[in-house]
């Protein structure tokens, strides 16, 4: 029962915040400048961004106000990791959102100093990782347990930095990505439950009772965006919890549609720049989907079933 009160608090706070942040984003003139790269989107032009940056942070002061976050030391050190990865990525994300707004363009940070802030991050993460003496561990199929040693900071960035920009990426279309990250989040928060990691079970109701509250003003058509501040903080926080969890072959599954749509961009931008030529339509690969003539609540719908099968099919192999 106190699982449903704590999506329940996180989506009110939420829903009843996101009017307020609309109104006033859109009397400031800040709103979001759509990509002249991507696909026709000029009707959406106008629209506020930044609706991460409620929900992210709605997430953190919940989890933090919440009794079992203080059971014991190991719930507490547990919702730390998780809101220092959150937040450091959602930090960095609000600065490029921020630049976006003030320059009145469709890029913010350059990708070095975004590169270099999200390393500085994941570092801060490994370090308090370190200290409270998470094993650098993978547990493979086959192979079980393999202990990575020294190799275990280079994947810890890896997998920070990797998982921030795949969800970064996929955050294209209305809705798409809110309603796949509250799929992969179901999904950890069932294996957090048969792990007993109460801490995560509840912090996860609280993240996915926030997506709730927003996705309600970011379905077709999307009164607010999260903007990067939201998407790098998505991936940054199933990352952590694949570790903590010792999960990550598990998150390859749930996340492949993220895998998918970062593949999509790797191959189209190899592809072009040694070949000249383009193995899609348009990527990442939801826009692809666009230029077929799909509608943006097809594709989320379509993406959305991809998302759940997956996930389905990663919590029963796991």
């Amino acid at each position: 029962m106190s699982v449903v009160l704590d999506f329940l608090l996180g989506m009110v706070i939420t829903a009843l915040l996101m009017p307020i942040t609309i109104k006033k984003l859109k009397q400031s003139k800040e709103q979001a400048v759509i990509r002249k790269l991507g696909p026709d989107h000029q009707q959406k032009a106008g629209t506020p961004s930044l609706g991460g940056a409620v929900f992210v942070l709605v997430a953190l002061v919940v989890a933090f106000c919440l009794p079992g976050t203080y059971a014991n030391g190991t719930a507490f050190t547990t919702i730390l990791t998780l809101a220092v990865a959150i937040g450091s990525f959602a930090l960095i994300g609000a600065v490029d959102d921020v630049l976006k707004l003030a320059r009145h363009a469709d890029d913010g940070f350059a990708f070095k100093p975004k590169l270099a802030a999200q390393s500085l991050s994941a570092v801060v993460v490994m370090l308090l990782l370190w200290s409270l003496h998470v094993p650098a561990i993978l547990n493979l199929p086959v192979f079980g347990v393999v202990y990575l040693g020294y190799f275990y900071v280079i994947f810890i960035w890896f997998w920070l930095v990797g998982w921030s920009n795949a969800t970064n990426l996929t955050d294209g279309l209305d809705g798409l990505l809110g309603g796949l990250a509250v799929i992969a989040y179901g999904a950890n928060t069932v294996l957090a439950w048969q792990a007993g990691s109460w801490s995560m079970v509840s912090f996860n109701f609280v993240l996915i009772g926030t997506l709730a509250g927003f996705l309600i003003f970011n379905l077709p058509k999307a009164k607010i965006f999260m903007g990067d501040t939201g998407s790098l903080a998505l991936g940054a926080g199933l990352a952590v919890e694949s570790i903590l969890l010792h999960a990550v072959i598990s998150l390859l599954i749930i996340g492949l549609v993220f895998v998918i749509e970062t593949l999509s961009v790797i191959i189209q931008t190899v592809s072009y720049h040694f070949f000249q030529k383009r193995v899609f339509p348009m990527s990442p690969i939801h826009h692809s989907f666009e230029k077929f003539g799909w509608s943006e609540w097809q594709i989320d719908i379509a993406f959305w079933s991809v998302g759940l099968i997956l996930a389905v099919i990663a919590l029963l192999i796991f």
